[in-house]
């Protein structure tokens, strides 16, 4: 990293109060609108049989194309993590030292895959919207704010897909903190991208996608400010 403990904290804690703000605001506003997902997914919904990337290669081809980029930065993690601490000189790895990679790899366990996949998606209850009557389906409509029992495992909030690519570039701000705008910006378009997909689907409403977001942001940066305060100038080093 080029920037001091001190300053990635701040850089940290900016956007951990700014997804919480943004968080707030979603909450309040689903509050208001409860069924504002149907409206957008309707328009993805076309000729009342079919969601537009139902059977699209091509959107299926960007899917499979995310899902690789994930286990990839996976793969990267793990080995980065052991080959780090295998690097006698500085003990690093492709540039980044033995806590970066643990943070990241720390990033890609809580984020989807325990925060997302383990908790809300197999607690929450929301169904998908392919599931709900609106759209052919036999389940009852959820909004993203209340607790469902229309599902059992693996449901619509919040998408886990989209979870997996914000967790990358958001975790990326802070580990190459000279582009963090770029990383921050990338980290937007392209989960937001990668939850429109599943949108298109049918597999998520807009809501999922929109809290996967703020969710990931939220772990991104509270992991580094635990790992500043742990490790301080040792986190960079």
């Amino acid at each position: 990293m080029t920037s001091t403990p001190q300053a990635s904290y701040a850089i940290a804690a900016a956007m951990f109060f700014g997804s919480t703000a943004v968080g707030v605001c979603l909450l309040l506003f689903y509050h208001a609108y409860p069924r504002f997902d149907l409206i957008v997914s309707q328009e993805l919904y076309v000729n009342s049989n079919h969601f537009i990337g139902s059977g699209s290669h091509f959107f299926n081809g960007l899917r499979n194309g995310f899902s690789v980029l994930f286990w990839l930065v996976c793969t990267f993690a793990v080995i980065g993590c052991v080959a780090s601490l295998s690097v006698r000189k500085r003990k690093r790895w492709l540039t980044l030292s033995a806590a970066q990679w643990l943070y990241l790899a720390m990033c890609l366990l809580i984020g989807p895959l325990t925060i997302a996949n383990l908790g809300f998606k197999d607690h929450w209850g929301r169904p998908r919207p392919i599931h709900v009557t609106e759209f052919g389906g036999s389940k009852i409509y959820a909004p993203p704010t209340t607790p469902s029992d229309q599902c059992s495992r693996n449901c619509s909030f919040f998408s886990g897909e989209a979870s997996s690519i914000y967790i990358i570039f958001f975790a990326a701000v802070f580990l190459f903190p000279g582009e963090a705008k770029f990383w921050a910006l990338s980290g937007v378009i392209l989960g937001t991208l990668a939850g429109f997909i599943r949108m298109a689907e049918g597999g998520h409403f807009f809501s999922d996608v929109a809290f996967a977001g703020v969710f990931m942001a939220l772990t991104a940066s509270a992991m580094h400010m635990l790992f500043v305060v742990i490790g301080g100038n040792r986190y960079s080093d």
